[in-house]
């Protein structure tokens, strides 16, 4: 009886959108988290990187990596398990996914300067904070922007 109650209840709380937008996210955030701190601390080593003529600050880099890996998980996850009755074609959600994404890598590249830089916190909890911070509004722009559904 225990097992049907409980299966009830994640049935009921699966339902609300808000909450499986905001696991899919957790997950493509474990994701793009768990890439960072493995690139940083066992890849890079913290040393700044030199690639082509290019040369960036170890976190910077591998927020780039990290970001990429974590767009890519919560596009599918988001499309799939969040706003699967969108009529949008996939390519332009996939577009307009990653417009808001590009947008938001710059806002957490921001964040993330922030508190390494300024506030000289270590780098995976910043990583984590400056993530946690921008995802309230994610939510309503993917919602009424990416995955709207067409009347």
């Amino acid at each position: 009886m225990t097992d049907i109650a409980d299966n009830n209840i994640f049935h009921k709380i699966f339902q609300y959108k808000a909450v499986r937008f905001f696991l899919s996210a957790g997950v493509a955030t474990l994701v793009d988290v768990v890439i960072y701190f493995i690139t940083i601390n066992y890849i890079f080593s913290h040393q700044r990187v030199k690639f082509l003529n290019l040369s960036a600050s170890a976190h910077t880099f591998t927020l780039v990596i990290s970001y990429s890996c974590g767009v890519i998980i919560n596009f599918l996850l988001t499309k799939y398990a969040v706003f699967s009755e969108s009529n949008v074609a996939t390519k332009k959600q996939f577009f307009r996914f990653s417009l808001i994404a590009f947008l938001g890598f710059f806002a957490n590249y921001g964040l993330l300067r922030f508190f390494v830089e300024i506030l000289e916190l270590y780098p995976t909890f910043s990583r984590i904070a400056s993530a946690l911070s921008l995802g309230i509004a994610s939510y309503y722009v993917h919602k009424l922007f990416t995955f709207k559904v067409k009347e």
